[in-house]
């Protein structure tokens, strides 16, 4: 219970000081517009600013030598705004106050969205627990923010010596720059409790504010809402065909949908932010004030360093709309902001990378076929187009034809769920309006980053985790759910007859929401239990070793071995059983030589030879060479689960000590 309380406390100090840190600098910046934006306007705008610079002001601080800066300028300039606009920096807040259906709906999004993070990495009676893939990817965002804390650009922690490359990690840099300047605050609940919220804050009132904005409509602002944080897809009508359950199959058809966006901080964050660009494009277009142009640069100026796929689908969206508006109105300045975007997200990128080149692997349809064959198995679909192929006759690849549109259709129907009403608007456009909507720049803009999110994936997939290209979709549904709002919305207003209202509205919801129910039953329901822990001796041995090392401290550790599960019986297993992850370097915030499957994704040249000297080193054939290595690779501690090793290290030969030791780890510190 006062571990409860103590979070909760924290918690409330986070929001004030997020307000500080990000809110009011974001501000600054909006103050001289704010009397023509309405307040959801100002909090979306201020909000995505201020992260945006206080991301940039960490990075030039860090390269200039003086972060110790960065806090003093933070409170100057917000000693300066207040005492200039006093409470009117404030009152936009009252929003939530006076409009209860907005505050319902965001604090039910945000705990919606905030589920998938929220119960991991907390002290739980035996140790730290990690539902999902938390322990590992959870765990590597928390190992790049304690890396972060130390220097920027960041060094790798999970592979000592190298600096930290090919991984957009400006989520990481935001998390933990905050945790650097105010070190009060754990970096686990800022992962896994905190930030959440306020990323899910900003995707939720960006989105109100930019569909109310754009259709000029309060209610489709709301049904905005419902389609980000409530809406699944149909992956529950195969789980109920196989089996009779109806709370599943969220990634049946391979998209995870927005209700899990906060597993993944890059993406979530470039979604709050893509909406916040496309609200400030949308006051340019109105009223083509430099001013704009100026916003707009920022917020999407280091769009690909959150994330790399919400980078590139904002620039095409804003290339064809800037395009459009040239051609149209020959406004020069709609042309120069997707140049200086595509400059500054392209250096951006260049910075994170040593060879963005390589990322990509041109596989038309693999999700497609895959889907079909692996998550719905259903072969007898694939055996046809196979065969139709084979015959190699025009009527032949007609059926091929056919076969192939069906499997697209249930790809797309199947990942959007509810928000395939949106066909009703867009159709609706193409007819009533002969297409000339697309003459309209801000349509373009939408349309065009939605189809790049649903091209991409169709083409390509990543190298190293091939399914990972998938997230490209999430833009597609994203902006599809605005259109569904739209759709809903007036075919709400079709019916004149309330109680007909209240069924539509009511079936609606009911054939939404069961995957997004089915997520937080399949993580925490009756029987479910978590996968993985860090348990109590392990994080006695933990704190240990980040008390009494040095922050540069490069820690070697045993070589995973997935038959160590076997040896328990009931997960959560211990972490270092369960799966390769890089929880040392997580929780002491110190190196580790290698750990973590990750590091492997992120195409380091030397991976293979760092896994074979583990092997090596472990199996203790030659302990001249171990201690040859152990001095050349700067190795200054080896930290092992007693079960994790097969044979014990020999002390005085391979120039150790004991460190700590309790019933479940030893380290041994290496001699100088």
């Amino acid at each position: 219970m006062y571990q409860l309380f103590q979070t909760t406390v924290f918690f409330l100090l986070f929001i004030v000081l997020s307000i500080v840190v990000f809110y009011i600098p974001g501000f600054a910046v909006v103050a001289r517009i704010r009397k023509q934006l309405e307040d959801q306007e100002i909090i979306t705008l201020s909000l995505a600013l201020g992260i945006v610079i206080f991301v940039l002001s960490a990075i030039i601080l860090a390269l200039l030598n003086t972060r110790y800066l960065l806090l003093p300028l933070i409170i100057f300039l917000n000693l300066f705004i207040i005492s200039k606009n006093k409470l009117a920096a404030f009152s936009p807040w009252k929003i939530f106050i006076k409009n209860k259906i907005l505050l319902i709906l965001i604090v039910l999004g945000i705990l919606t969205q905030g589920f998938i993070n929220f119960p991991s990495g907390y002290l739980y009676k035996d140790g730290l627990q990690f539902w999902s893939s938390q322990g590992h990817d959870g765990l590597w965002h928390v190992a790049s923010m304690e890396v972060i804390k130390k220097s920027i650009p960041p060094q790798n922690p999970v592979f000592s010596g190298e600096p930290l490359y090919n991984y957009h990690y400006l989520v990481d840099g935001l998390m933990g720059e905050f945790a650097r300047i105010f070190p009060f605050f754990s970096t686990l609940d800022l992962y896994f409790r905190f930030f959440p919220v306020i990323f899910s804050l900003l995707i939720g009132i960006s989105v109100f504010a930019f569909v109310r904005r754009w259709q000029e409509n309060l209610k489709i602002g709301y049904l905005a809402l419902f389609f980000t944080y409530f809406v699944g897809s149909f992956g529950y009508v195969v789980t109920f065909i196989r089996s009779g359950n109806i709370f599943g199959g969220e990634t049946i058809f391979w998209a995870a949908q927005q209700n899990t966006l906060l597993g993944n901080p890059p993406h979530a964050i470039s979604h709050g932010l893509l909406a916040a660009f496309f609200l400030s494009f949308l006051f340019y277009l109105k009223e083509r004030k430099t001013i704009w142009v100026v916003v707009s640069f920022l917020i999407g100026s280091t769009l690909a360093g959150f994330k790399v796929s919400g980078g590139f689908v904002m620039l095409m969206g804003l290339g064809a709309a800037a395009l459009i508006d040239f051609i149209n109105k020959r406004k020069f300045l709609s042309l120069l902001l997707p140049f200086l975007l595509g400059m500054s997200n392209f250096l951006t990128f260049k910075w994170m990378t040593s060879n963005g080149s390589s990322f990509l692997m041109f596989l038309p349809w693999w999700f497609v076929r895959t889907m079909i064959v692996d998550k719905l198995g259903w072969m007898d679909l694939e055996l046809r187009r196979q065969h139709y192929l084979s015959k190699g006759t025009w009527n032949a690849y007609l059926r091929v034809l056919q076969l192939e549109l069906i499997a697209l259709a249930i790809f797309i129907l199947g990942n959007l769920g509810m928000r395939f009403l949106g066909i009703i608007e867009v159709i609706r456009k193409f007819i009533l309006r002969q297409g000339t909507f697309l003459k309209d720049p801000i349509e373009v803009m939408l349309i065009v980053t939605m189809l790049t999110g649903l091209i991409m994936p169709m083409l390509f997939v990543q190298k190293g985790l091939i399914y990972n290209n998938i997230q490209f979709m999430q833009y597609f549904l994203f902006i599809f759910g605005f259109y569904g709002a739209i759709s809903t919305y007036k075919v709400l207003n079709y019916f004149k007859n309330k109680v007909i209202k209240l069924i539509v509205i009511g079936l609606i919801i009911v054939f939404s929401i069961p995957t997004v129910i089915g997520n937080l039953v399949e993580l925490y329901g009756p029987g479910r239990a978590p996968l993985a822990k860090i348990t109590n001796s392990d994080l006695e041995a933990l704190q240990y070793l980040k008390q009494n090392s040095k922050k540069d401290a490069v820690i070697l550790t045993v070589p995973y071995n997935p038959f160590l599960r076997d040896k328990f019986t009931n997960q959560p297993w211990p972490i270092y059983a369960w799966y390769d992850t890089p929880y040392v370097s997580a929780i002491t915030g110190r190196f580790s030589y290698l750990a973590s499957e990750h590091v492997r994704l992120l195409f380091y040249p030397s991976t293979e030879e760092r896994i074979k000297n583990k092997i090596k080193f472990f199996e203790q054939s030659d302990f001249s060479w171990n201690r040859q290595f152990l001095k050349n690779e700067r190795i200054s501690y080896i930290y092992a689960a007693q079960d994790e090793l097969i044979k014990p290290l020999d002390i005085q030969k391979n120039n150790l000590e004991i460190f700590f030791e309790n019933n479940e780890i030893i380290i041994f510190k290496v001699k100088s």
